[in-house]
């Protein structure tokens, strides 16, 4: 299972992939961040956070 969570804005964002309080992906400064599971597993279902953030605000969206 692969998700790519992106976002636009000026300045780049910090755009992090959580997973109740663990973060799983993050990237700094770049417009998106992909979250591999290389071998999804029950225990790996739920929901899930995207969020981009800047010194402007934050965006977020859940999915599972």
């Amino acid at each position: 299972v692969t998700v790519t969570c992106s976002a636009a804005s000026h300045p780049a964002p910090i755009v992090t992939v959580t997973r109740g309080r663990r973060v799983v992906a993050a990237a700094v400064y770049e417009p998106q961040v992909t979250m591999t599971l290389a071998a999804a597993r029950p225990e790996d279902a739920g929901e899930y956070l995207c969020r981009a953030e800047n010194q402007h605000g934050e965006s977020s969206l859940a999915f599972n």
